[in-house]
C-alpha cells in the first residue's frame, strides 16, 4: 500500500476549510426534508441510480438500481421503495443510506438521503433529506456525450488484474458512499478525464477532489468514518467496478500533479486503501440501457435546474 505523508494529511474540518472555505450556507438550504413534485417527477423519468449503506459491520456498500424509468418509486413524500434486478437483501435494518439518481441526457443528478429498511420484497428508503445536485461532475465526465460501445463481458479481481486497470484507464465517472459520525449516509457522483482514477499499487486506488457545490459532505464524512465505497462505470459499458476500502484525504504536491488529468491540479486527493476490487457485469445497468441514445428524451420534460433549486428554497424547509 502507498503510503500518504502525515506531513500531508488532512485529519481535521479546519485543515478541509482552510483550503475549501466553509459551507455556504445556500447550498445547505437547497435540501428539503422530504419529496415534493420535482423529485417526483425526477425519480419518475430516472431508470438509474446507485444505493449506497453503510452495512452494520461499519463498512459501505454501494450497488445499482437499474430498469424502466421509475425503478426507484416514490411511495409517499418521504418514502422510496426499492426494487430491481440484482438488488439484494437489505444490509442491514435503519441502517444510514443514501441514493443518486440520474435521467439521461440532464445534467444534474437527484440526491437523497435516509434510513434503509426492508419489506420482505424490496428496500425501503426513509426519507431524511433531498436535494438536486449541481454535477459539474456530469458535464466533466461527459456522461451523456457519446456511447462508447463494448463486447466486453470479462470480470477482474484486484487492482492488479489487466483488466480492471483497462477499465479504469476509461471510466470517467464513479460514485462515493460514506458516512458520517452521526450515522448520516451519502453517495456522491464524480467525474473527470478518463483515467482520473489511478491504481498507485495493487492494494491503492486515488482520485482527484474537485469542488462542487461545496457542501463537502463527502471529505467531511471520510474526516469521522474512513471506511468507502466506491462504483465505477465507463459510458457504453454493462460492467460497474466495485471498490471497498479505507479512505485518506491528502494535499501531497506529487499526487495532485499526478492526478491533474490534464485539468488544474486539484486542491485535494482522495487516497483509498483498498480491501476488495470487483469488476462485473451488471444486470441493473443492463435493464436501466442507460447508454441507449433512443431512451434520452425523458430529460426534456424536467424543468430547468436554476427553477428546481428555487422551488426548493421557497419551501424553506417546512414539511
Amino acid at each position: 500500500m502507498t503510503e500518504v505523508s502525515t506531513r500531508h494529511r488532512i485529519a481535521t474540518v479546519g485543515e478541509l476549510e482552510a483550503l475549501y472555505g466553509e459551507r455556504p450556507p445556500v447550498t445547505m438550504v437547497k435540501a428539503i426534508p422530504f419529496l415534493d413534485d420535482h423529485c417526483r417527477s425526477f425519480l419518475q423519468r430516472s431508470p438509474f441510480a446507485v444505493l449506497g449503506a453503510q452495512c452494520t459491520d461499519g463498512t459501505q456498500r454501494s450497488l445499482v438500481v437499474g430498469g424502466a424509468a421509475g425503478v426507484v418509486e416514490v411511495v409517499d413524500r418521504n418514502t422510496l421503495r426499492i426494487e430491481s434486478p440484482g438488488l439484494p437483501d437489505s444490509p442491514g435494518e435503519g441502517v444510514p443510506a443514501g441514493l443518486v439518481s440520474l435521467v439521461p441526457g440532464y445534467g444534474e443528478t437527484l440526491r437523497v438521503n435516509g434510513r434503509l429498511h426492508h419489506d420482505g420484497t424490496a428496500a425501503v428508503l426513509r426519507v431524511d433529506e433531498a436535494y438536486l445536485h449541481c454535477a459539474r461532475c456530469v458535464t466533466r465526465s461527459g456522461l451523456w456525450d457519446t456511447v462508447e460501445a463494448t463486447d466486453a463481458v470479462r470480470s477482474g479481481a484486484g487492482l492488479d488484474d489487466p483488466a480492471v486497470r483497462e477499465f479504469l484507464t476509461r471510466s470517467r465517472f464513479l460514485t462515493v458512499t460514506s458516512t458520517d459520525a452521526n450515522g448520516g449516509t451519502d453517495v456522491s457522483p464524480r467525474g473527470d478525464e478518463a483515467g482520473f482514477a489511478v491504481p498507485l499499487d495493487p492494494r491503492t486506488l486515488a482520485f482527484p477532489d474537485r469542488p462542487g457545490n461545496r457542501r463537502t459532505d463527502t471529505l467531511r464524512n471520510l474526516l469521522q468514518h474512513p471506511e468507502v465505497a466506491l462504483l465505477s462505470m465507463v459510458t457504453g459499458d454493462d460492467r460497474v467496478l466495485h471498490v471497498r476500502g479505507r479512505a485518506t484525504i491528502t494535499d501531497d504536491p506529487g499526487l495532485r500533479t499526478l492526478l491533474a488529468a490534464g485539468l488544474a491540479e486539484p486542491e485535494l486527493v482522495v487516497v483509498v486503501d483498498v480491501d476488495r476490487a470487483d469488476l462485473r457485469p451488471d444486470p441493473g445497468l443492463t435493464a436501466s440501457r442507460l447508454w441507449r441514445p433512443d431512451a434520452r428524451g425523458a430529460h426534456a420534460e424536467l424543468p430547468r435546474a436554476g427553477q428546481i433549486w428555487t422551488d426548493h428554497l421557497a419551501l424553506d424547509n417546512v414539511d
